[in-house]
């Protein structure tokens, strides 16, 4: 359970699970549902089929990432969920500058929902195609859980509705699963353009840290959602301070990419999020929902 200065309502942690993801929408969708509120959590010290963007398979070591789920209920307009896995990877990214300070890395976000580690001196760094010298430190997925209670009924619950739920027991649920590579040595990495604290030297091969990547990842979702709501979800509302730092921390903007979507892959400078990633094609303003982003070497 969680304690008094917690940022979650709930904090459940289990030893080994086959995903959090998997088990907090069962969770959600069966008698137990009312003990999962607003900021609830579950988290695994190990995870045996956790699943990435795309249905992808990600399991990790012993006590080598933070696992944890989290269940949402946003108080803004359903139209406007599509921000939010850029908003909690910018949450993420926010909690974990601090563990990075004084390195030779700087930390942002690659669309649409991881974040990555940018070197200081790319030279340094071996270079991965289509990731350069970044390295990925952290992803979020993001899911909608359907509901009796969510699902139907008042404008404010539709999908395209343009009005915030007037409570959270009438807003659409989500489970926000957020994995953090703390302590993986490099051979642990799946991929070569991964990387975790550990590999960045923001901590020893001994240190324990994941309870306190934990607090301030909560810490910092519950900071950027307390805007986010303020705004009534839309980012760019008032003075834009929010849409403005979301798109200075993404790494993909103004970098030329291609996207792999599901009907075939687009290139073009990539110039901003609306929450769909804006593409300046030859061919004019593309925006894509969804996809994989690499970066395209420009040669002269």
């Amino acid at each position: 359970m969680s304690s008094g200065d917690s940022p979650f309502s709930r904090l459940v942690t289990v030893p080994v699970t086959g995903s959090t993801q998997d088990d907090l929408r069962a969770a959600l969708t069966g008698p137990e549902a009312s003990s999962w509120p607003h900021l609830s959590a579950l988290r695994a010290l190990r995870q045996t089929a956790g699943r990435g963007r795309s249905g992808r398979a990600w399991v990790t070591p012993d006590d080598g990432a933070l696992l944890v789920s989290v269940v949402l209920r946003p108080l803004v307009p359903a139209e406007r969920l599509a921000w939010l896995p850029l908003l909690a990877g910018l949450a993420v990214r926010d909690a974990l500058v601090p563990f990075v300070e004084g390195l030779p890395w700087g930390l942002g976000t690659k669309w649409p929902n991881d974040v990555v580690a940018v070197p200081e001196d790319p030279a340094a760094v071996p270079v991965v195609p289509g990731w350069a010298g970044t390295r990925k430190i952290a992803g979020v997925l993001s899911e909608l859980v359907a509901s009796e209670a969510s699902s139907g009924g008042s404008a404010a619950q539709r999908p395209g509705a343009v009005e915030s739920p007037a409570a959270r027991e009438l807003a659409p649920m989500v489970i926000l699963g957020i994995g953090v590579n703390i302590g993986q040595k490099a051979d642990d990495l799946p991929v070569a353009w991964a990387g975790s604290l550990r590999t960045l030297g923001a901590v020893t091969a001994d240190a324990d840290v994941a309870e306190a990547v934990l607090d301030a990842v909560g810490g910092e979702l519950v900071r950027r959602l307390n805007q986010w709501e303020a705004a009534d979800g839309d980012v760019d509302a008032g003075d834009g301070v929010l849409g403005q730092q979301l798109r200075s921390a993404m790494t993909t903007l103004g970098q030329q990419v291609g996207v792999q979507a599901a009907d075939g892959e687009i290139g073009g400078l990539a110039v901003d999020v609306t929450p769909a990633l804006v593409l300046r094609t030859r061919g004019g303003d593309v925006e894509v929902r969804a996809g994989d982003v690499t970066l395209v070497r420009v040669t002269g």
